[in-house]
């Protein structure tokens, strides 16, 4: 039996919505992500890709071997918001 203390786990810093819309180099989010995004809830919007492959009118979501994922630009569009701005790095 190994009795070695593990080292605890670091949680990634949780991003906004606002933060995950405006990012430009983001271009797809989980469906977890998407829902919060939308504000419904995540087994609504799991509920909702079953049914019909969409998470609300207008977004699908693509299923990558387990992982669900949701297209940004497809979300601000059916929020009613313009692309962000991208910045030239040089």
């Amino acid at each position: 039996m190994n009795t070695k203390p593990r080292k605890p786990r670091t949680k990634k810093p949780q991003r906004t919505a606002t933060e995950l819309l405006n990012d430009p180099a983001i271009a797809t989010v989980s469906l977890l992500q998407a829902s919060l995004i939308l504000g419904v809830g995540r087994t609504t919007a799991h509920n909702s890709f079953k049914r019909s492959g969409f998470v609300a009118d207008g977004v699908p979501a693509i299923r990558v071997g387990k992982r669900i994922v949701v297209s940004i630009a497809h979300l601000r569009n059916a929020l009613g918001m313009a692309e962000p701005l991208q910045t030239i790095s040089q």
